[in-house]
């Protein structure tokens, strides 16, 4: 598996851009295959609902066939993500069409919708495990200083978690770590 997948084709990003799809994506952990069987156990969602949603991915790259296996007289495929991130490629920030910038927005807003998901359901339960949001309000950047901040959080990220996707490493839990950047934009009065 790669580290990182760069998406370059709309159908890449408007497969992923679908919440469900996220979600799916969402529950591929560390190097581990799945098939569409487990991961329909882990949502609590039907098996054919599931398979309908991992073939979309497997389509477009985003998820890969690694293995098949027979039980029972039945063909268990199993999958696993192409690569660890998938990230949008930088030209299809350049010349953005409306289609693009729907399709962008789209997946930006299922990725946020499952974060916000994951971030609800820890603060519900009352566990023994630190939490924490990080917010930073009213700064003012340039494009070349948010990209810069960009490139240094994702270097810092990349190097510090390198080695953490172990999960039987003694005393670990599992955390969805998530880091926003938003342009803020002004309300409009409303004249009355």
């Amino acid at each position: 598996m790669k580290d990182i997948l760069v998406l370059r084709d709309l159908e890449q990003i408007k497969a992923i851009s679908h919440p469900y799809r996220v979600e799916v994506f969402g529950t591929f952990e560390g190097d581990q295959p799945q098939s569409a069987k487990q991961v329909a156990e882990k949502l609590g969602e039907p098996h054919a609902k599931v398979n309908y949603h991992i073939k979309s991915l497997l389509k477009v790259g985003i998820l890969e066939l690694v293995d098949e296996k027979v039980k029972s007289g039945i063909i268990e495929k199993y999958y696993q993500p192409a690569a660890h991130k998938l990230i949008i490629d930088k030209s299809f920030m350049q010349n953005v069409d409306e289609d693009v910038l729907q399709s962008i927005n789209q997946a930006s807003l299922s990725i946020f919708e499952k974060i916000s998901e994951d971030f609800y359901k820890a603060a519900e339960k009352a566990i023994d495990q630190p939490k924490f949001i990080n917010h930073h309000n009213d700064y003012y950047l340039t494009n070349t200083e948010v990209k810069e901040l960009i490139q240094k959080i994702e270097e810092l990220t990349k190097d510090y978690l390198s080695d953490k996707n172990d999960k039987t490493r003694e005393d670990t839990n599992s955390y969805s770590i998530a880091i926003l950047g938003i342009p803020k934009v002004k309300s409009q009065k409303k004249r009355g």
